[in-house]
């Protein structure tokens, strides 16, 4: 065994093994986030539909106060949609990486099983890059 294999060797350098992927809980954390994205939607739908409502009022408005009743009303509307579009945005960005490591972990499974021009023209694909 060499030295940079050493158990104590990574304890003193930080060697850190890779993770392992579990393939299985992954699908599953992906599959149940789909399953409730839609939930996600249905509460940023009635947020961005009132914005519109207030944007067009305000196109209309003569008046300096309700001018700046409307731009506070949306204030607060953009409050709450930016904070819920942004923890949608999170875990649609957490559960594509967990997608790619998937990939990552298939490709492996994929070259041992001796595929080796589908991994050639995987690892060419950006769709594919872990």
């Amino acid at each position: 065994m060499s030295l940079h294999e050493k158990r104590w060797w990574k304890k003193i350098f930080g060697f850190k093994e890779a993770d392992k992927v579990d393939v299985i809980k992954d699908i599953d954390a992906v599959l149940e986030f789909l399953e409730e994205v839609h939930k996600d939607i249905k509460s940023i739908l009635p947020e961005l539909q009132k914005l519109e409502e207030l944007e067009k009022e305000r196109e209309v408005i003569n008046s300096d106060k309700l001018l700046k009743v409307n731009l506070a009303t949306q204030e607060k509307v953009f409050e709450k949609l930016l904070e819920k579009y942004e923890f949608l945005q999170d875990d649609v960005d957490i559960n594509g990486s967990r997608l790619r490591h998937i990939a990552g972990e298939f490709l492996k499974h994929a070259e041992k099983a001796g595929m080796q021009e589908m991994i050639r023209n995987k690892r060419k694909d950006m769709k594919w890059r872990v």
